[in-house]
């Protein structure tokens, strides 16, 4: 049984639909329920998410994907904690004004938080 399926209620004897709820102990979350529209009755619980059902995929799809639109895999970068920061506030072209921050080496808008590869650390 999932969320949106028909059922014959076997509380209330009604034709309803299986909808999504939580159960509550209190202020404290116990999980999520199956109830139905109708009265209000738990009907099953939702199992929780293990952490395989988590991790994404890799069986080889995004690979397809990118060999056929004929691009390649895009890989996302993370950010080291002990490695030097490069932001656009922190560069010397960076021109900062209260209704727009400007790059005075593109000459273009920039976002503080942005990064470039043509970034030189103010003095």
């Amino acid at each position: 049984m999932k969320t949106g399926d028909e059922i014959k209620c076997s509380f209330c004897g009604k034709d309803s639909f299986a909808i999504k709820g939580t159960e509550m102990d209190g202020w404290i979350l116990k999980g999520e329920i199956l109830k139905c529209s109708s009265c209000g009755k738990k009907l099953a619980d939702i199992p929780k998410a293990t952490e395989v059902d988590k991790q994404p995929s890799t069986d080889g799809k995004l690979d397809k994907l990118a060999s056929f639109l004929g691009t390649e895999k895009v890989v996302h970068k993370t950010i080291d904690s002990d490695g030097d920061k490069v932001f656009c506030k922190d560069c010397k072209h960076y021109i900062k004004h209260p209704f727009l921050n400007r790059c005075g080496l593109h000459a273009k808008e920039v976002d503080p938080m942005n990064d470039c590869s043509d970034f030189v650390r103010k003095s």
